[in-house]
């Protein structure tokens, strides 16, 4: 259970750095208009072990929302 974890933190952190840089805002910005403080962004984008809801405020922030989607393996 753990790896599936990390594996999904891992492919978030990057969705979550590219949204981030696509509107043009800083850590600091983000941090400024959320309750979360520059190093739990940090933590997330790098796909650290933070409680899932953390992850969903600042996936919310950003106007997204999560979907798991099967695909087939090629």
């Amino acid at each position: 259970m753990q790896n599936f974890k990390y594996l999904m933190r891992a492919q978030i952190a990057s969705q979550l750095i590219a949204i981030r840089k696509e509107k043009g805002l800083s850590l600091q910005d983000v941090a400024l208009q959320t309750p979360l403080s520059m190093s739990m962004i940090t933590i997330m984008e790098q796909g650290g072990n933070l409680s899932f809801s953390h992850y969903l405020r600042l996936i919310k922030f950003y106007g997204k929302k999560l979907e798991f989607r099967l695909t087939d393996i090629k």
